[in-house]
């Protein structure tokens, strides 16, 4: 299987990581590298994602591992178009970017991406956090893009096993590791169909992040959560 992976011109630790797994399945793998910048953002109390940014040339990885390596100049149509015109184009595509892909790159490819969150119910910005806030089961979705925001067709869903002694720092460490490995095994999933669902554009859709004062308090949050989950199992 020949697998394409969107990323950034820089190194970048989640299609570090892809890489390597993919590797270790015997994939052809094609890394299409989008121009990056860093806009540093308000810091918060936690971050639910280890900082994505390495100290690695990543051409010079994917050359030594056998990577083909595509620089795109942007996101307009005339690098959609480059990227059509490949003559051993891949079969499949993933995104480790947090972008919504512009639809002439949807258009006649198959991309998939892992979302934080339990889609539809948790669609949006902090989809993660959300769920915890209103008491909800908080888990991770594999599914293939379209236009809309967090939607396009489920094709895998996983809940994030919470453990009475968790810290909410494991949790999402426990969620973004499963988020990698779903991510590179979408392929034991396309045949699952009984499981697929596509998902309506118009189920609700968070475009606010938590606010400051509840994001400065979320481990004792996250503890109301645990003491709920907790109660419920026992019952």
């Amino acid at each position: 299987m020949h697998v394409g992976i969107f990323t950034y011109q820089t190194g970048h630790l989640m299609t570090y990581q892809l890489i390597q797994k993919f590797l270790t399945m015997g994939y052809e793998i094609s890394l299409f590298a989008f121009p990056f910048s860093y806009r540093p953002s308000q810091p918060r109390p936690f971050e639910e994602r280890p900082f994505q940014l390495i100290d690695l040339d990543i051409e010079t990885f994917c050359r030594a591992s056998g990577v083909q390596y595509h620089v795109m100049d942007c996101w307009t149509t005339v690098s959609s178009e480059r990227l059509n015109a490949l003559d051993n184009k891949p079969d499949y595509f993933v995104t480790a970017i947090a972008k919504i892909i512009p639809e002439h790159f949807i258009d006649g490819h198959t991309i998939f991406n892992c979302h934080p969150g339990l889609i539809p119910e948790n669609r949006g910005l902090d989809s993660f956090k959300w769920a915890i806030v209103r008491q909800q089961p908080i888990g991770i979705t594999l599914h293939k893009i379209d236009k809309h925001i967090d939607a396009g067709t489920v094709i895998k869903k996983m809940t994030i096993p919470v453990m009475p002694s968790d810290t909410y720092a494991q949790v999402c460490e426990r969620a973004y590791n499963m988020e990698c490995d779903l991510l590179t095994q979408f392929a034991l999933y396309l045949d699952q169909t009984s499981g697929h669902c596509t998902v309506d554009p118009e189920t609700p859709l968070s475009r606010q992040k938590i606010p400051a004062e509840v994001d400065a308090d979320f481990d004792q949050v996250f503890a109301r959560y645990l003491k709920a989950l907790c109660s419920d199992v026992s019952q």
